[in-house]
This record gives C-alpha cells, structure tokens and sequence, in this order.
C-alpha cells in the first residue's frame, strides 16, 4: 500500500492476506487495544447450537481425531459456525492461560468485524484458509496465539462454518494448517456422501484413479440430470460456483458424455484437464429431463420468472411479500409446477390458522400413540409430505416463537423428528414463505427470531397488488381456464375481460377468483357471458374503493355470503379463509 498510510507493520505491509484484512480491521472502527466483547446469552447460545445439530453431528468424528493431534501443542479445535460464532471447543482448555480460555469458550464471536484479523473470521471473509500467527493479530489482547482456520462448505455449496485449531504462538505449527486442512476436506466429503438421496446419481473424478473412493475424490451430485450438490474440492477444481447449482445439467457440464451408470473407471477431460470417473446411479431410477422454459409470471417479464426459478432450482428460500390475497400462494404454485421439485407435492401450511396446540403434530407428525387422540397409524406431517417438493409456508409472520425454533433446525439440518420419535427422518425441499407483514419490523419487535428470519429471506420479492400487474386481462382469462370454465365450454367476453382488467380490486387475486366462482357457479354450460353477468358493484365504471380495505372487505363477504345463500363453509372456501375468519367477520357485517 503506497506510503502505508495506515500504519501497518512491514510484516503485515508486506503480506497481502494481512494488509487487506487489517484494512478492513480499520474500517470496521475496531481499536487494536479493544478488551470488551460481548458474549451470547446461555440461552441464545442453546438455541444456536440447537440450530446447526447436524453440523455438530457430521463434525464430531473428525474433530475428535484432530484435538488428539493438537495435545501436544496445548491448542484445541474450535468449531464456530457461519457467522464467527464459536459452537464448540474441542481438547484441553486447562493447558491455556485464562485470557485465552475465556475468549475461545463456546458463545464468542470471532467475526472480523468483531475481532479484526483473526483466521476464524478471516477465513471467512476470503472463503478460504489461512493461519495468522501471534502479532499478524489485529487486537493486541489476541497477539500470543496462533490460529489456522478453514470454512466449511455444506453440499449445496454455501458455508456452513469453520474449522480452527487455536493455541500458543510460542509453540512449533508446521503442520497445524495441513491438519485442518485435511479434517475439513474429510467433513466436506462425508456431508456429501451421506446427503446422498436414493433418486440421486453421485459422479466421483479424481486425475488418479486410484485416488476414487477416497477423501481426495471429486464429487458431483445429480437429481435427474440437474447438478444439485458437491463437494468445495469438485466446485473449486472445475470452477463451479454455488449459483450454478441447481441450474447447469449434466449435459452443460458434460456435452460429449453420456449419462450412463459407470463402474469401472473411465478417462474424461473437462475444461482441459483430464480426470477418471465413476457413476454411480440413483437406487430409484427416473428419467432425466430437461428444464421447462422460462416462466412467464403475470406480473413481470419473463426474465424476472426464469430468476425466480433458477432460486427455487438451486434450493433457495424464497420469500415473497405483498398485500393480502395479491396471489402470493398462486404464484408460487406455479413456479413449483415450472421448477425441478414438480415431481413432489406443493404442501401449504397458513401458519396463522393451525391452533398453536396442534401445530407441532401438524407440522412434525406423529408416531401412533403419541399422545391422547392421535391416530393409531401415526401421521407424517406437513413437512414429510413436502419431502422432495415445496413447502409453502403462508402468512409465516405470524408462527409462534416458541415454534421457530424448530423450524430453523429442520431448515438447516434437513430433518424432522415426528412426536414421540427417537429417530430423525430426513428430508429434502425447496422453501416459500410468504407474509403481508413487515417482518424486519417482527425481528426488532423480538416476535420473529432474526436467524430465522435470514434463512427464509434468502431472496425477497415484493408482489405488486393486482391493479399493477401489466397483463391482468390474459391472467384473468388463465385463471378462468384454471377454474374450469374452458372445460365447462363457458367462456368470457372480451368487453367482460376488459371490465374487469380495469377494476381496482383492493382485495387483490383472492378477490378477483371470488368472483370468477361466483361467475362460473351462475353460469349454464355452452354460455358466453358479458358484463351484464356481473354483480351490480362491478357493472358501473370501476371507481376507487371508499372507505378502505375493511370496507371492501365486508362488502365482499355479504356478497359472497349471499351468493352461497348464507352458506359458510361454501363462502369460506371461495374467499379462500378459515370459516372462523368469516364468522368473526359476517359477525361485523351482519352477515350468518
């Protein structure tokens, strides 16, 4: 750095991995004299670990082998997770001075914008390892240890953590980066091997091929023919990055070679370089198919559907935000039906509406006799049936806290634990959520926890109200061949379709297909209806709703109600609500 204007050593100054990262030390606003860090509450700390259980779990093996070699070192191996949090210490703390002690404990944060240069959170910031050594430290208080450090990659190429061996800088570490290095290559290719689903092809590679069938071994997980998983080793070496899972095919990846089981090792160049290869394939073979076209969603370009899809492929969480009935569940059935899950069920659950006492049997399931009541068959639940699909997760905002707890783990660790079970089962799907509430406001509020909350949000889309969306007149027509009046040979109008597209519908898509039932409810077969079909409110020039949406929504109820002829199980259904919704409602409204 010209005239080192921050002051840096020449130790430092000379070594690019540190100056970068003591530059950004300094723009953290961190004081190399800092002393006062704020450690996790036992609780917040149980609750974390609780989170990454499957983290622990693959690791534990490994890390159990890796704190034997350290022994003689007096150091310890740290596992920490995403963030820089410290999860567990693994050896003998007993052998270091307290000050370290204290700052390794399980709870602390080793991030580098918390503590400067540091290998936990340095290696996380370049997503690779490092070592820093005594003074290489940015914090004076960390300047008498030693640290080698290198993140944890999880199958579907996002880190998962870090692995760390810490101790005394005065201690002799020529092999202590070369350990760590090792472990985590071993965790990595064990998370993979045992992620594995039966309905998956594994491919291995390696320039040796006696090195196939070891921890050296590339791997490449396939779900048909889409690449859904590896290993850092295969994503490194064939210059995949994580956004390209779930979106490139065998195919793309391997234009001249068949996908084809293969046993005995067999030559392949890729990318100039030649590798020996096996393909095992799945256990329960389905054919291999090629991604449908972009999607065209109402309300956006078709370049923003194919952006959703490539998310949903790739096992992104998804999060859609909007007015209340702007068709957030529509939408996102129809990427399901356009995404590589289609071949699973799309299980939606409205979190507001599932009574808080049996909403952990409705999610989790149950094993027969679990408890008073429960069937003696068991039952599987939301999440199981989900499995290999997409589970949608409505009006998410308003879970009960005590429930997102679990949740996050089943995220995370992709398993579930019905009620009064002792054994995990796993799971694999794809996740939507949707709300019309504000759910960074929930998180500051503490009614939604905030890992929770980045797990789920891991892309947002704000969903217009249907008054914005460009093309309602062809999403109408659509939604009225998905009701079934195509079928019924009833067909719109075009000055009906033209009314109706210009309509300011405050109450969105739940709305509009109301209205569209009640329309195909009246209708004979054969019969071309035009605007005189509508209700009276509808016929006239469309105009603002007055007075808001409690108004409209009341108006919508009575004329629903009325069309069902004070049926409320008929009118619940249409409006797409909880008869107890309704009947707090008509309550108001005067209706039944």
């Amino acid at each position: 750095m010209r005239g080192n204007p921050l002051n840096l050593t020449p130790e430092v100054e000379a070594n690019p991995l540190l100056s970068d990262s003591w530059s950004r030390s300094l723009r953290y606003g961190l004081e190399p004299t800092a002393d006062d860090f704020p450690r996790l509450h036992s609780r917040e700390l149980a609750d974390r670990l609780a989170s990454h259980r499957r983290l622990q779990q693959l690791t534990q093996p490994v890390i159990d082998s890796l704190s034997r070699k350290v022994t003689d070192l007096q150091s310890v191996v740290v596992l920490s997770d995403a963030s820089g949090l410290v999860l567990h210490t693994f050896g003998d703390m007993q052998a270091m001075d307290k000050a370290q002690r204290v700052a390794l404990a399980p709870g602390n944060l080793w991030s580098e914008s918390g503590r400067g240069t540091n290998a936990i959170g340095t290696a996380l910031a370049i997503d690779d390892s490092c070592e820093i050594e005594g003074r290489q430290h940015f914090l004076a208080r960390n300047q008498d240890l030693y640290c080698a450090a290198v993140p944890l990659q999880s199958p579907d190429g996002r880190v998962a953590g870090v692995l760390d061996i810490s101790g005394p800088a005065s201690y002799p570490h020529q092999q202590t980066l070369a350990w760590v290095k090792g472990a985590a290559k071993q965790i990595e290719y064990l998370w993979v091997k045992q992620s594995l689903h039966p309905q998956q092809w594994l491919m291995s590679l390696h320039p040796r091929p006696e090195k196939l069938d070891s921890v050296d071994e590339l791997l490449l997980v396939f779900e048909d023919n889409l690449l859904t998983a590896g290993n850092r080793l295969a994503m490194r070496r064939l210059g995949l990055s994580a956004a390209e899972l779930g979106q490139m095919t065998f195919g793309q990846l391997f234009p001249e070679l068949p996908q084809q089981a293969v046993d005995v090792p067999q030559p392949l160049w890729v990318a100039g370089q030649r590798f020996y290869y096996r393909l095992r394939p799945p256990a329960r073979i389905s054919v291999a198919v090629t991604p449908p076209p972009g999607l065209r969603l109402p309300f956006s370009t078709p370049r923003e559907g194919e952006k959703l899809l490539r998310l949903l492929n790739a096992g992104i969480a998804l999060c859609i935000e909007g007015e209340t009935g702007c068709g957030k569940e529509h939408i996102s059935r129809m990427l399901h039906q356009h995404s590589r899950w289609r071949s699973g069920k799309f299980v939606a659950i409205n979190c507001a509406a599932i009574p808080e006492s049996l909403i952990e049997s409705e999610l989790f399931g149950y094993q027969p006799g679990a408890f008073t009541g429960a069937s003696k068959n068991g039952y599987p639940g939301k999440i199981r049936e989900a499995n290999a699909g997409v589970l949608f997760l409505d009006e998410i905002g308003d879970m009960p806290l005590t429930l997102q707890t679990r949740l996050l783990r089943i995220l995370q660790e992709k398993e579930v634990t019905p009620l009064g079970a002792s054994q995990s089962v796993p799971v694999n799907f794809a996740v939507i959520c949707a709300t019309h509430r504000n759910l960074a406001q929930r998180v500051a509020e503490g009614t939604f926890r905030e890992d929770l909350f980045y797990r789920l949000r891991e892309f947002a889309l704000t969903l217009p109200p249907l008054r914005q969306w460009p093309a309602r007149a062809a999403f109408i027509r659509q939604l009225w061949q998905d009701l079934g009046g195509e079928k019924r040979r009833i067909a719109l109008s075009a000055s009906l379709v033209d009314r109706l597209a210009a309509c300011p519908w405050p109450g969105n898509v739940r709305q509009l297909q109301s209205l569209l039932k009640v329309l195909l409810a009246l209708a004979e077969e054969g019969e071309t209806l035009d605007t005189d079909s509508l209700p009276e409110e509808y016929r006239a020039a469309p105009a603002p709703v007055a007075g808001g949406r409690q108004q409209h929504d009341a108006r919508l109820i009575a004329d629903t109600l009325a069309s069902y002829n004070g049926n409320i199980s008929k009118a619940a259904q249409a409006l797409g609500v909880a008869r107890s919704t309704l009947y707090r409602r008509g309550a108001r409204t005067g209706g039944r």
